[in-house]
């Protein structure tokens, strides 16, 4: 027989990783793989009882917040690399569930593939044994309680795509030895795991993400080895499946949509359906396979000097390169394309540079894998993948390193100094979907391991901090009055490098609404310019944090006194992910002329000590009236607090300019003096460095003039703008956006309420206008509507005298409300989103940006309650609460809550756009099992919170006269 999932020549693999053959290349990595083997082949599985759980502290140091590691033997126990204190408790072990489900999974896969290349009957037993166990519980996982889609082993649906995907290849290669295992026991893997998993996962198709490369992967392999040829083909061939995400996911550069981190993760799980697509005869068409090729080498275009991965978007802080699962992608990649910039990568991994020890290889996760410290690799440092389908070994490539580089639809633009030493980026293309951070034309700025401004990554997702690392205040990058930048793709507008000079200028007009914003970096020997330049339709606020831990100077070089500095709060403009309520011990002090800062550095790997922290400094001026800000924010994840400045202008158009000089290396020459210059709306700089040169930068009709004196000499060079070289570009990922046409409900206008106030449980409001949510308004988790009880829930609107009432009559059962001040322990999440309850969200029918007012409605907590004020939570910044009673019914509750109508937010005819959201949660669970919404159900509820889509709900009519103001 023959392996069914990947493309593979079992005799061939035999011969290269034959057992005691010294010439066999891949014979140290199977020796490797069969030695952390042999302490399991007797030994008891560690498969979990219990469903793995999500939780904010679950599986995190409570004191540092570092994930605990994971080791397979020690289920009750858990270690913390930074600390090394032992954690034990209920939350670490359902975390440690999520691992051990996912590792037993692997060593399946493992010791099969062993088995088949080397005939060691104990690894077929092994492997065997793996799959009869999880064969024989998959059903007592119950598929409840989940984060990101239904799952029985997980919390979500991805993960257990991962798992299953393992299952499918130990099955493959069992069965590519027959004598392995019997028939009974393969039919009853298939009838009791493959077949219902792959339904379940089937079921949650989770659009352009990353996940669902996984999805579709599992899929198409739980059929393969189900023997529906028919159904793979099918699905391997449609435009919307595998295929659709290699065209639609990957952008023309070869990257994932998402980001660095997500194009690792996307990537290796494409490199699994593309052997598939290989596998059964059906490969990628010529444009779809040159997208998957690139996508091989691209993540290596951002890689910092310090070797590792930029923190772009959701990504890790300081992510290494000298990883094995890194190593081992870049092998799979070579065998693939024989791309020599892979064999560079590889020589730079293999190199033998970084500590020696542990590679934690043998607690490996499959392919949920977490970020691990940087280690000398070899390649018996790889696994089973390599094993199977790695080739010859390329020729080392002494001395490679990356030059400067541009993908413009990826949004990353380097350029490099000082043989790849100086690194500095500047941030803009597609914006990154869900995953993405608001944080278009940032600033990054790296010279060997020394940061000066650099992205912080991104934090657990279970913290409330995720909303700080989310948010452009976190990033150099500009902001609009206080505001995180909207979802918007920038534009390439010129990159070049000339080796003495270099530039690049990308420019963005969706980030603020009315506010166009280009940024303009020039790179010399030593130093770089930064320019900000905007234009608005009326005077706004730019804010632009422009470094990190300084001291601001006098321009004669004094420190500035700390009574230069004026403590001030700064709300921005009230969003959780616009960053400031992160601000402690803010101060601003006025900008007069230029500033000057002297800028720590930091380094988030190597730790090496040095008797002195780098210093850089900064020039900063504006051509606008301006302040400097100062304040104590969250630092990159697990690194405590830092200090973060910035600077604000006021004004319909302006430029912020500035000019960072760092220590040189011995032929470069340093800067001793800058003079920042406004003229004309604009900001020149005059920049003199240590051999005597002055050079004279300023905008140009062309795009950028530098004149050059040198003594006596002078010359000048000139940098122009090209688009049609580099190319403009746009979103490249669908959105699903149809435009519709809608009813508008006029609210009638009624004498009285009855209901709460008329004492008569479920008496509707005379006039009312009404409508009663079931099946067609439900949003599930795990249970469709009737399996969840078939809740339902009456809505009634009225203006009754000067107030807007909305009754809400529930039939979802008995109540489950936290009590006051509970705080949820599962995620980032408020703890009213897991409970009964009633969320409503208000904006004009003609705003485009989000709701303007929304908040949460919860009964009181206990039973038996009669007409008590229900718990209301501000959603939305600054909403007006309604006034709310509510009391219970034989199943389940009633609400009203009232309003002034002139607290509704409406267009100037009076129109307003609403939802109401009524949530139900049984006490047997710890998250709400679905909703109920006004404005239509389907889809599925998860990580949904209280951040219903704007688009949702009805257009309501208000009364218009008399004229009304708006206090919202």
């Amino acid at each position: 027989m023959t392996v069914r999932l990947l493309p593979v020549d079992l005799a061939v693999r035999q011969a290269l990783a034959r057992a005691g053959d010294d010439a066999a290349p891949w014979t140290p990595l199977a020796d490797a793989l069969a030695a952390e083997l042999a302490p399991w082949l007797d030994a008891p599985l560690p498969l979990p009882v219990q469903k793995a759980r999500l939780t904010r502290g679950g599986g995190r140091c409570p004191v540092h917040g570092t994930l605990l590691d994971f080791d397979p033997r020690l289920p009750h126990t858990h270690h913390c690399p930074r600390c090394a204190h032992d954690y034990t408790g209920a939350v670490h072990d359902d975390w440690w569930a999520m691992g051990a489900q996912l590792w037993t999974a692997e060593r399946a896969v493992h010791a099969a593939v062993l088995y088949a290349l080397r005939g060691d009957a104990r690894h077929a037993a092994l492997a065997a044994r793996i799959l009869r166990e999880i064969t024989a519980r998959y059903a007592s996982w119950p598929n409840d309680d989940n984060v990101l889609g239904p799952s029985r082993p997980f919390f979500s649906t991805y993960l257990e795509s991962i798992w299953l995907l393992n299952l499918c290849h130990a099955l493959d290669w069992l069965e590519a030895t027959p004598s392995a295992w019997s028939p009974h026991d393969a039919e009853a893997l298939r009838q009791h795991v493959l077949a219902p998993s792959a339904a379940l996962i089937a079921g949650y198709p989770e659009g352009a993400s990353n996940r669902q490369v996984w999805n579709e992967v599992a899929i198409l392999s739980a059929w393969r080895m189900l023997g529906d040829e028919a159904a793979v083909h099918a699905r391997a061939m449609d435009p919307a499946g595998l295929r659709g995400l290699i065209a639609h996911g990957l952008l023309d550069d070869g990257a994932w949509y998402e980001g660095e981190n997500y194009h690792l993760f996307a990537h290796r799980g494409l490199w699994y359906g593309v052997a598939l697509l290989n596998a059964i005869g059906a490969p990628l068409e010529a444009p779809l396979q040159a997208r998957y090729v690139a996508g091989f080498f691209a993540p290596f275009a951002g890689v910092l000097p310090d070797d590792t991965f930029p923190s772009r978007r959701d990504s890790p802080y300081a992510s290494s390169l000298r990883q094995w699962r890194i190593a081992e992608w870049c092998e799979l990649g070579w065998a693939h394309t024989g791309d020599p910039r892979l064999a560079g990568v590889l020589t730079r991994l293999y190199d033998g540079q970084a500590p020696h020890g542990d590679s934690g290889r043998w607690c490996s996760t499959a392919d949920a894998e977490r970020q691990m410290p940087a280690h000398a690799l070899t390649r018996a440092s790889l696994s089973w993948r390599a094993l199977v389908m790695g080739a010859s070994a390329p020729a080392p490539e002494a001395g490679w390193s990356m030059g400067s580089v541009c993908l413009p639809s990826h949004g990353i633009a380097v350029l490099r100094r000082d043989a790849g030493r100086s690194y500095i980026a500047l941030d803009g293309g597609q914006s990154g979907g869900g995953h993405g951070h608001p944080d278009q034309l940032a600033l990054t700025l790296q010279i060997g391991a020394d940061r000066w401004l650099d992205d912080p990554g991104a934090g657990s997702y279970t913290e409330r901090a995720l909303h700080w690392y989310r948010s452009t205040l976190a990033h150099a990058a500009p902001l609009v009055d206080g505001q995180s930048q909207a979802r918007h793709a920038a534009q390439l507008i010129a990159f070049e490098d000339r080796g003495a000079l270099g530039w690049m200028v990308k420019r963005a007009d969706g980030l603020a609404a009315g506010v166009v914003m280009e940024r303009t970096v020039v790179v010399g020997d030593g130093y770089l310019l930064d320019q900000l330049t905007w234009e608005a339709d009326r005077p706004r606020t730019i804010t632009l944090p422009v470094a990190g831990d300084a001291a601001l100077m006098e321009t004669d070089g004094h420190a500035v006194a700390e009574a230069g500095w004026e403590p001030t709060t700064i709300p921005g403009a009230g969003g959780l992910e616009d960053g400031f309520d992160f601000l402690d011990a803010t101060v601003t002090s006025p900008l007069v002329a230029t500033a000057m800062l002297q800028v720590r550095a930091h380094r988030a790997v190597d730790t090496t000590a040095t008797a002195e922290v780098p210093v850089a400094r900064l020039w900063i001026a504006s051509s606008a009236p301006a302040t400097l800000g100062r304040a104590t924010v969250p630092a990159p994840p697990g690194h405590g607090r830092t200090l973060r400045h910035w600077i604000s202008a006021t004004g319909t158009r302006g430029t912020l300019l500035g000019v960072w000089s760092w220590p040189t290396a011995p032929a470069m020459a340093q800067v001793t003096d800058v003079t920042l210059t406004p003229a004309a709306g604009d900001v020149v700089a005059r920049i003199t460095t240590a051999d005597g040169t002055t050079a004279v930068h300023g905008p140009a009709p062309h795009g950028w003039h530098v004149a050059l004196l040198a003594r006596h000499a002078r010359s000048s060079v000139d940098l122009d703008r090209r688009p049609d070289a580099v190319g403009m570009h746009a979103e490249s990922v669908p959105r699903d956006e149809p435009s519709r046409r809608e009813a508008v409900i006029i609210v009638p206008t009624v004498a009285t309420s009855a209901g709460l106030e008329g004492g008569s449980v479920g008496a509707p409001i005379p006039g009312a206008w009404h409508a009663t949510l079931g099946a067609a308004h439900y949003i599930a988790t795990e249970r469709p509507w009737a399996e969840a009880g078939a809740p339902t829930a009456r809505i009634e609107l009225a203006i009754v005298g000067d107030e807007f009432v909305l009754e809400v009559r529930a039939a979802t059962g008995p109540i489950v409300v936290p009590p006051p001040g509970h705080e949820n322990p599962l995620d980032n999440e408020r703890a009213e989103v897991n409970a009964d309850g009633v969320q409503w969200y208000f904006a004009p029918a003609d705003a485009g940006a989000g709701w303007t007012a929304a908040g949460l409605q919860l009964p009181a907590a206990g039973p038996g309650l009669r007409a008590d004020a229900a718990r209301g939570t501000p959603v939305v910044p600054g909403s007006v609460m309604p006034t709310a009673l509510w009391r219970e019914t034989a199943d389940g509750w009633e609400m009203q809550l009232r309003w002034p109508v002139a607290a509704i937010p409406t267009d100037a005819a009076g129109q307003c756009r609403f939802e109401c959201v009524v949530n139900e949660r049984p006490a047997f669970r710890e998250r709400r099992r679905g909703q109920l919404a006004l404005g239509g159900g389907g889809g599925f509820g998860y990580l949904a919170g209280d951040r219903r889509p704007a688009s949702a709900g009805i257009l309501l009519q208000l009364p218009v006269d008399p004229p009304r103001e708006t206090i919202v």
